[in-house]
């Protein structure tokens, strides 16, 4: 046998059997006491907020206030230690110390001693606590200190960033830094300032005040709250117990503001906290003066006063609402019994049983079973209603939500279609502009770089015109390179494809990569096999990944992982490599991503969320060009924290190749007795062209346009053929047919900076030579000379296949 259990239940089991005043009383008192104790912790929570934000404000204001004086006295700490620099004395000592140095000897000890007396006098002059004086290296040649023991000579210093940025050589000379030293005799702020004597930085010099109790003392002129400072988890000054601990220390340094102040919770208390910075210790410490109000003691203050009242009102309100509520309910309740009664007789069957008898009770019954007699009335014409119109909403809710859902996938559809159209749209436009002005740049960078490199070639290679000649060869270099990439973004560069292994390319271009991106960037290459081969310009897919690899590079500045992958594209469910139609590559690195707003824009060209000089803005919009000139298709997934995948897709190529080859660009430029015929639009590209190859020995022809070439080869016998591209009226390739048709084929030399988007139509023989613009007198020798011997073995390999 179980013994019940007494408690709870022996109390709320007589409260159930009560009568329904009872409970009404019992619960009015027990609203009534909720609602006082709610109004009085509500008050208390409006106190503690107030009470916080009245010290968020002031200590706000101390910060502030204390944050003037700290700059104040650092800059008054920098004006006395370039003061102390300038002394005749220190200078004097300063010049013997440097006569002694370069003579390669060690600093004597009466040297020394005079210099540390001079220090002595210097510190009491000026009231600070500690005056160093270091070496080139940052080791400590002399020193003075109030209050305690002087740094030790051969101290180094060359770990404080002070002292570091000082002595750089590359730092100003007249500028100094600020910094916290820790010496066994405590924490100073100092202030260090180059030694400097014929432009030459002898050494620095470090002027401190001590941070300790009394600089604590001083700082309190400014606020009364308390005051501790720290250097990292350790407490410096102050009297703050329940803060000299690295807990709480760390629990404050987790709520670092400059601006402000914050709340903090330390050793189970609240603090309204506000701190300034003092700047690091050569362990990179920071060093931070606290103000602190504690915010319990204040609020108990405030709110113990008022306790006792609301106690004793608190308990009058509850009497009264129990016998309020007692009165209420003998008076009214009765008839609602008898009605409630009523309506529960007709709860099983959802239907009244006769009418309830209200003639002689109170008119709000009257009025109440009136209403409920109509109700009932209306629910039942309303319950029919309802069936009717649940059956005909559900057949048009299925043909609703459909509509719905297909109007929603066509409005998503619309959206994304008519964002791709106006980004693609603006990039073209873009890409227009920039080739156009490309085009034109690389006629005139052609003309400068011929013109000079002729001079070059003519001048003595150890005078200083030469040397400015050779300057002005490599600015037009890098003037190509950047038409280059404007072309590459506006797809009209003309591509020189090849039938490629895009594993293959990744993994001779990945040495240079590593070296690249850094040893704190791993590099991962991840090849599928067997891979479809594409047809591409390898310099230029090369350039892509060169490219790619630098974005990722600066967004990976802690390091990471940057993987190339290499895959194809399926046709259907087959993924072997003869059904592949595509074949992927994806660049992924760790960084840190990029929002929406830039990735909508990172192809713009010069659009650069580098700082100014350190990007041109045109790597990615290159990338952009030469995927789309290549046929091939460029996305990019990012977001905020999670890293960037740029994922390149080209077209399989439906036969295998062999890599283009190039001639040697080194030895002497090679010479020739043949007729060449030039064809160029720009007269001073064409005059350049025409007096490089007649200086090495071939007759040179030249005609403006198509009209003028044909009418020249009417006449002469041309052995080659060099035309522009792009021409007004006729194209160079249209001029090659023209030639083709009336007279003996020629050996064909192509020559441009870019290819109009028109030139598609065309498939160049493979065999035909192709001269970039800009090019130097030296690449056209060698293209002209090299196509000229390329025909040659030609038509000697034909003549003995004929005569075997």
């Amino acid at each position: 046998m179980t013994t019940p259990v007494r408690g709870i239940g022996k109390w709320s089991s007589p409260l159930r059997r009560s009568s329904l005043g009872i409970k009404l009383a019992a619960l009015g008192a027990a609203v009534t006491a909720a609602v006082v104790t709610a109004t009085f912790l509500g008050l208390s929570a409006e106190i503690r907020k107030a009470t916080r934000s009245s010290f968020a404000a002031e200590l706000s204001r101390n910060q502030r206030t204390l944050q003037q004086l700290e700059a104040y006295d650092a800059s008054q700490l920098l004006f006395a230690a370039s003061l102390i620099t300038e002394t005749p004395s220190l200078q004097y000592d300063l010049s013997i110390y440097r006569v002694e140095a370069n003579a390669g000897g060690r600093p004597r000890t009466d040297l020394v001693n005079t210099m540390e007396r001079e220090l002595r006098e210097r510190l009491r002059s000026v009231g600070k606590d500690l005056l160093i004086v270091t070496d080139d290296s940052g080791r400590v040649f002399a020193s003075s200190a109030n209050g305690g023991a002087a740094v030790a000579r051969g101290t180094s210093l060359s770990a404080l960033a002070a002292v570091h940025r000082v002595l750089d050589t590359n730092a100003p000379a007249d500028s100094g830094a600020l910094g916290v030293l820790r010496t066994d005799a405590g924490y100073f702020q100092v202030a260090a300032y180059p030694l400097v004597q014929a432009g030459i930085t002898l050494g620095s010099l470090v002027l401190g005040r001590r941070l300790d109790s009394a600089f604590v003392a001083a700082a309190r002129a400014a606020s009364d709250a308390a005051i501790v400072v720290t250097a990292g988890r350790s407490v410096l000054a102050g009297r703050e117990p329940a803060l000299n601990t690295p807990t709480a220390v760390a629990a404050l340094q987790a709520h670092v503001a400059d601006t402000g102040a914050v709340t903090a919770h330390v050793a189970g208390d609240e603090y309204v906290a506000a701190s300034v910075s003092f700047g690091e210790t050569e362990d990179r410490q920071p060093v931070r003066l606290w103000l602190l109000q504690p915010l319990s003691p204040r609020v108990a203050a405030l709110t113990t006063p008022l306790r006792r009242p609301f106690i004793v009102f608190g308990l009058l309100a509850v009497v009264i609402a129990m016998i309020g509520a007692a009165l209420v309910a003998g008076t009214v309740l009765g008839p609602f019994h008898r009605f409630v009664k009523y309506m529960r007789s007709g709860a099983a069957t959802e239907e009244r049983q006769g009418r309830f008898d209200a003639e002689n009770e109170a008119a709000e019954v009257r009025t109440l079973n009136d209403s409920f007699n109509q109700l009932m009335d209306s629910l039942a014409a309303k319950r029919r209603q309802l069936e009717e119109r649940t059956a005909e909403l559900l057949a048009a809710n299925v043909v609703l939500t459909d509509e719905v859902r297909e109007r929603a996938r066509v409005e998503q559809a619309l959206r994304e279609s008519q964002a791709q159209l106006r980004q693609s749209q603006k990039l073209e436009a873009i890409g227009t502009l920039a080739g156009g002005i490309a085009h034109d740049f690389n006629n005139l960078i052609t003309v400068i770089t011929g013109y000079t490199q002729l001079a070059l070639m003519r001048a003595d290679p150890s005078t200083p015109e030469a040397a400015d000649l050779r300057q002005v060869v490599e600015a037009s270099d890098r003037a190509a390179t950047l038409t280059h990439q404007l072309l590459a973004f506006s797809r009209k560069q003309v591509l020189q494809p090849t039938v490629l292994d895009l594993a293959e390319v990744a993994r001779g271009i990945a040495p240079m990569l590593r070296r690249i991106i850094g040893e704190h960037i791993e590099l991962r290459l991840d090849e599928s096999a067997p891979l479809a081969r594409v047809r591409a310009d390898r310099g230029q897919l090369e350039q892509v990944l060169l490219n790619l690899a630098v974005n990722a590079r600066d967004a990976m500045s802690e390091g990471g992982v940057l993987t190339i992958a290499t895959h194809n594209v399926p046709d259907g469910v087959s993924s072997s490599r003869a059904a592949s139609r595509a074949v992927s590559l994806a660049v992924t690195d760790t960084g840190a991503g990029m929002s929406d707003e830039i990735r909508e824009r990172i192809f713009e060209p010069f659009f650069t969320t580098k700082e100014p000089g350190k990007g041109t803005g045109l790597g990615l919009s290159t990338v952009y060009g030469i995927v789309n000139q290549s046929g091939g298709r460029i996305a990019v997934d990012s977001a905020p924290g999670r890293g960037t995948i740029f994922t390149i897709v080209l077209p399989a190529a439906e036969t295998m190749g062999d890599s283009a080859t190039h001639l040697p660009d080194d030895g002497e430029l090679p010479s020739g007795t043949e007729t060449v015929l030039i064809v160029e639009d720009a007269e001073d590209v064409r005059t350049l062209a025409r007096r490089t190859l007649e200086e090495r020995g071939y007759t040179v022809l030249v005609a403006r346009n198509a009209d003028e070439a044909l009418e020249i080869a009417s006449a002469r016998t041309v052995d080659l053929l060099l035309t522009d591209i792009v021409m007004p009226q006729t194209s160079g390739p249209q001029l090659v047919a023209r030639y083709k048709a009336l007279h003996a084929a020629p050996i064909v030399v192509y020559m441009s900076g870019y290819a109009d988007d028109a030139l598609a139509q065309y498939e160049l023989d493979p065999n035909v030579g192709f001269l970039r613009k800009p090019f130097s007198p030296a690449s056209i020798a060698r293209t002209v000379r090299g196509a000229l011997d390329h025909a040659r073995r030609s038509q000697l390999g034909s003549a003995a296949s004929a005569a075997d």
